[in-house]
């Protein structure tokens, strides 16, 4: 982790002294009004800092961080365990895996004591809006992720529904949205590196134990999936809307108080 501070700490100061002043120039021009194009330049520059955090180690781990949970799909098919236990295991791992990396981010963050963030000539808005960005971008990963291990587990098991489990995707992808919008807020807010990680593991291990309890309790996921499809297809429709409407407003709330948070915030 320091390592990765070290490294995009020295891609920032080297972009910096490269186009500094233009960027200073294009974020001023998006803060006041300068068009579409100098918005997303500004966008694009605090994203690339996020990036840097990234893979300021290398890109390596994130194939075996993502493909490791299909193996565990495969590995854990006896039914000497919980039942549909491997997908199970291997969603929340995929869910898991994307809220970390978000959390990955506003650690590197309070470690550097956010020197990195300071010495950006991009305003403390645009920041915010990149890892919100970036959170998005990460909720779609893990909805394509869990619709492939969908795909996977339907050769594993013969009688596998994929129809009846795709809304897991879309589960999915508003779990992370909704994880993002509590994490973003309190990375600005707190200054412990530990408490983040630690909450974000409390929380995963309470995922687990809720999704893998509701699979016990309603016999499988896929049958879990057609009783919940059975009880809500009347108004699935409106169901649907209405989950959207409320995660965007959690999302685009969180944004807000973000932006409130991080522009107070003394370095």
């Amino acid at each position: 982790m320091y390592g990765m501070v070290r490294r995009a700490s020295a891609e920032a100061r080297t972009e910096m002294r490269t186009g500094a002043s233009a960027k200073v120039r294009t974020d001023i021009g998006a803060g006041r009004g300068g068009g579409v194009r100098a918005t997303c330049r500004a966008l694009a520059s605090a994203l690339r800092v996020d990036l840097n955090y990234l893979f300021g180690d290398g890109v390596m781990q994130y194939p075996i961080m993502f493909l490791m949970p299909f193996a565990f799909l495969v590995v854990f098919q006896d039914r000497a365990f919980i039942e549909d236990f491997g997908y199970t295991l291997a969603v929340s791992m995929e869910v898991f895996s994307c809220t970390a990396l978000i959390v990955s981010m506003a650690v590197v963050d309070v470690q550097s004591g956010y020197r990195l963030r300071a010495l950006m000539p991009v305003l403390r808005r645009t920041q915010v809006l990149a890892r919100y960005v970036m959170g998005v971008a990460l909720a779609v990963l893990a909805s394509v992720m869990i619709v492939l291990l969908n795909l996977l587990q339907s050769y594993v098991i013969s009688d596998w529904s994929v129809m009846a489990n795709m809304p897991t995707a879309g589960w999915g992808l508003l779990i992370v949205l909704l994880v993002v919008a509590v994490y973003v807020p309190l990375s600005y807010l707190w200054n412990s590196a530990n408490g983040l990680q630690v909450s974000l593991l409390v929380l995963y291990l309470v995922f687990v134990v809720g999704i893998m309890s509701w699979n016990e309790i309603s016999g499988g996921i896929t049958s879990g999936m057609l009783h919940a499809f059975g009880f809500a297809f009347p108004h699935m429709a409106l169901f649907a809307v209405a989950a959207v409407a409320v995660t965007i407003a959690i999302y685009v709330a969180s944004y807000l108080i973000s932006v409130r948070i991080y522009q107070r915030k003394e370095w």
